[in-house]
């Protein structure tokens, strides 16, 4: 399989990329390395700098490289930053997002994993959460993944996303 990981130069992104790497997936990583690493990119994928944030070119790098489905990873994550500036975060997070799969629309590709936070649940009735728990985002950072959950929720309905 050939996947797309959006922020793949950071923590959870690589670890990502190593275990498809390790399987025998072909992997490109699409990210802007403003907090990400160009060393943490696994030998054996390919490295594309860029946003996903502009869907056309999302679209091309999807054709281009054929790819089947894509983890994004990509997103900016800092609790307390998304607090003082929640600008930063709904443009790049959820504008972004949207961006990101309508690139995919653009091209065909449905399949997405997106690697959420568990700040979408705020302040949980109990630990550990569990998936069904009530969402009650206390800070924009966990609003903004929330969002792009139900984003992405709502492709499927409409476009076929998985």
């Amino acid at each position: 399989m050939r996947i797309l990981v959006t922020g793949g130069a950071g923590y959870i992104g690589s670890v990502s990329v190593e275990a498809f790497l390790a399987s025998g997936h072909e992997v490109t990583v699409l990210d802007d390395l403003s907090t990400g690493h160009r060393d943490a990119v696994p030998e054996g994928a390919r490295l594309e700098v860029g946003s996903y944030s502009d869907s056309e070119a999302v679209a091309r790098l999807l054709a281009r490289h054929q790819i089947d489905a894509v983890l994004h990873c990509g997103a900016k994550s800092l609790v307390s930053e998304s607090m003082t500036n929640p600008a930063k975060y709904f443009i790049g997070n959820v504008s972004g997002g949207i961006a990101l799969l309508e690139g995919m629309r653009a091209v065909g590709v449905k399949r997405i994993v997106f690697s959420s936070t568990a700040a979408t649940y705020g302040m949980p009735d109990r630990t550990p959460v569990m998936e069904s728990d009530p969402v009650r985002p206390i800070n924009a950072y966990g609003e903004t993944k929330r969002s792009v959950e139900g984003a992405i929720r709502w492709y499927g309905h409409g476009y076929g996303f998985q």
